[in-house]
């Protein structure tokens, strides 16, 4: 094995790295030597950190302009993490601390063999004293500095063979992590670790734990994972003692005092129709009581922002609306008002509707009066994706942005002030889940307007809980609309959404008078391609489907439109490869991406500015690469350089599942209606994908995958939660 120490990290991360030699000098080669660690190592392995590693070295070559660079490339297989001390010790504080180089930290290594009693005494008076070392460094020193807690907690771990991830984590809560893990090793599993691997090292170990509270830990396990699976954030008792024996009867233990085990150590508090776990009901009642406390805010009160309230008067509130009225080309519903007025009023408002019953108008109303009203509230529109985001930005004419970036702008490092007095809209609020909410309330002030705009029977979250379903059944203002405007009552696709929505279905809806709706049974490849060539303008199209796999997944249907363009023989997109130089890039569905593909972006990054999600299309692809690019792509109209940290991050866009196109719309939409996918398709999937069309829905497949849909129901009904237990009834 070879010692190493981490010089820096590529964005790819890649870690180039410095060969050391026994007296901790560096050993210097010709060519640089670069190492991909192993998921459980990866999270260590800091620039400065010092490791023995083992594992096939391979050379590479590639240009980067004029010049040919080969590089030595190390794919650890083994690796353990050691102290850095010394030079290696000089290296790290160089490396980590700003404004401190080779030289000052050199200094600090010398004048004091005891370094590490004074940094962890903190002892800034006698560490400022060396030449060249300030008092804002010597702080940045301690803050950075090793805890004797994180280095006996990644010996720990490498020893159990445990993701050495977790001794940052271990070292923050615990002051002694190894004394307490040896006591309680249980609490690996609220750390990630899966109960199996935990029960396997006590096991292994021969620690000794109380049954009870190894109980405990597998009710709480499997409460976790039931409502993971299901989305609920309440288990039924049945359920918990059903699944707990299976686990209980693997590793030899009396499965019937799980429940008492769970209460007595507080692992599962009791609720209505269950158990939950501490975390799921911390966060509900979080909510629950945020949203409870701002609706029973007085006006005016919470801040100084906040006395324009005081003269919200309906006089006021109905000229302001008239005023925005004369603006339309048509004439708001009486129902559209008084949700409108309503809504204004209340400090918490509930507006649900189906596809095309007004929503934006009623939203874009809102903030008129707002505007008009206020005295300069600050305005946050949040939506679940980034395409929804950008749908409401261009709806309302104001910014939008995800829920995601949201959360992300306000908790990082240095944060922006969230203002005392807010107005937060959330579009498609049927689909935020628990955590994100709980998230969401946690960065709010007391004195905040709140609007949820959702549909109950389109999808509910991904994640656990359900907030706008469970604020819709609790005596919140609530405000529904059933009158739809966006389609006239004799189109198809609002004639066949409206039948879905109300649980029945009938045949003659698939083929519409008005020609807006078509059913064919014919769904293969070729009928598929026909129908998606209809089209003239490719973004004005795409394929839903229910799943990702089979025949009528969307990774086959995106290799099949793909392969139309074969004669073209588009240019390949292709990346630097660490061990095989410039090859094509593969997507994680298996695919090859080519200059004009439409594509999706599958994950958020922010410093890209691109969002899970977006749609767009790939405009330029390199021969090699270009200042760190090998390629350009547009993404909902801004051009965005396919780079290390982006290309992970796209995929074909041509067939997307049901569940990403939430809060899009799009001229036209195929419709899969696959009959082996009756399992996942319920009345909500199937509803969300009929009313994703604005002027043409095309079904294609087995019409009894309706029907099926329609006697499932929507899976909301079935998941079990606590937060109306917190809201007011």
């Amino acid at each position: 094995m070879m010692r190493v120490q981490i010089a820096k990290i590529r964005r790819s991360g890649v870690r180039t790295a410095w060969e050391i030699a026994d007296d901790g000098s560096i050993i210097r080669r010709l060519h640089t030597l670069c190492l991909t660690f192993p998921k459980r190592f990866i999270d260590t392995a800091e620039i400065g950190t010092v490791w023995k590693v083992d594992g096939q070295i391979k050379t590479s070559t590639f240009k980067a302009g004029d010049h040919e660079i080969t590089e030595r490339y190390l794919k650890v297989k083994k690796a353990e993490f050691l102290r850095p001390s010394g030079e290696l010790l000089v290296r790290w504080i160089a490396s980590n601390i700003e404004g401190v180089g080779d030289v000052k930290a050199s200094r600090l290594v010398r004048q004091f063999p005891d370094l590490n009693e004074k940094v962890r005494s903190k002892d800034v008076e006698a560490l400022s004293s060396v030449a060249g070392i300030s008092i804002d460094s010597v702080q940045l020193i301690i803050k950075k500095w090793p805890s004797e807690g994180f280095y006996a907690a990644l010996e720990w771990l490498q020893e159990s063979k445990l993701p050495l991830s977790l001794a940052q984590s271990l070292a923050r809560v615990y002051e002694n992590p190894v004394k307490t893990l040896s006591e309680d090793p249980l609490i690996l599993t609220a750390f990630g670790v899966s109960l199996k691997d935990t029960l396997k090292l006590i096991k292994r170990t021969k620690l000794n734990v109380p049954t009870s509270r190894i109980l405990a830990a597998v009710a709480e396990q499997v409460a976790v994972k039931y409502c993971f699976e299901t989305g609920s954030t309440v288990i039924p008792e049945q359920e918990l003692l059903t699944l707990a024996d299976r686990i209980c009867s693997t590793n030899n233990f009396e499965s019937q005092d799980t429940v008492e085990a769970a209460l007595k150590h507080g692992s599962l508090l009791p609720v209505d129709g269950g158990f939950q776990s501490l975390g799921a009901a911390i966060q509900e009642r979080t909510v629950g009581r945020f949203l409870t406390k701002c609706n029973e805010r007085s006006k005016g009160s919470g801040s100084l922002l906040a006395e324009w309230e005081n003269d919200l008067t309906d006089e006021r509130i109905e000229a302001a609306l008239q005023s925005f009225e004369g603006s339309l080309p048509f004439r708001m519903t009486a129902e559209q008002r008084e949700a409108v007025m309503g809504a204004v009023k209340s400090p918490v408002a509930i507006i649900s509707g189906g596809a095309g019953t007004g929503k934006t108008t009623i939203l874009l109303a809102l903030l008129s009066i707002y505007d008009q009203l206020s005295t300069g509230i600050a305005q946050y529109q949040l939506a679940l994706s980034g395409r929804a985001a950008q749908r409401m930005a261009e709806s309302t004419g104001r910014e939008a942005q995800t829920i995601a970036k949201f959360i992300s702008d306000h908790l990082r490092e240095k944060k922006p002030q969230v203002e005392d007095h807010v107005l937060l809209v959330i579009d498609e609020a049927s689909m935020v889940d628990l955590t994100s909410a709980y998230k969401i309330v946690g960065l709010l002030p007391y004195a905040t307007r709140i609007i949820m705009v959702g549909d109950v029977s389109q999808l509910p979250p991904v994640g656990g809980g359900l907030i706008f379903h469970a604020a819709m059944d609790s005596t919140l203002p609530v405000f529904e609309l059933t009158q739809v405007k966006r389609q006239g009552d004799q189109s198809g696709i609002h004639q066949l959404a409206t039948a879905i929505r109300s649980g029945r279905i009938d045949r003659k809806l698939l083929n519409s008078a008005s020609g807006d709706t078509r059913y064919t049974p014919e769904s293969s490849y070729d009928a598929i391609l026909d129908e998606f060539k209809k089209t003239s303008n490719p973004a004005d199209c795409i394929v839903l489907t229910p799943t990702r796999k089979g025949p009528l997944g969307v990774n086959e249907i995106n290799k099949l439109i793909q392969a139309q363009f074969d004669e073209f023989e588009p240019q390949e997109l292709h990346y630097k490869d660490p061990f095989m130089d410039w090859i094509p890039w593969i997507t994680s569905s298996g695919t090859k991406l080519r200059l004009g593909d439409r594509i999706m972006v599958t994950r958020n990054d922010y410093d890209a500015d691109i969002r899970n999600g977006d749609l767009g299309e790939i405009t330029e692809v390199y021969d090699s690469p270009k200042d760190g690019a090998y390629g350009v792509m547009q993404i909902d109209g801004k051009l965005v350089d396919i780079t290390d940290d982006t290309i992970d991050s796209i995929d074909l866009g041509y067939a997307i599942t049901i569940h990403k196109s939430q809060g899009s719309q799009w001229p036209k939409c195929i419709l899969m209606l696959p009959n082996y996918a009756g399992r996942m398709t319920d009345q909500s999937l199937l509803y969300t994908a009929v009313t994703r069309p604005s002027e043409e829905l095309v079904l294609m497949g087995d019409s009894n995958l309706i029907r099926s849909a329609i006697t499932i129901g929507n899976s909301a009904s079935t998941r079990m939660n606590n937060l109306l237990s917190s809201l007011p009834r």
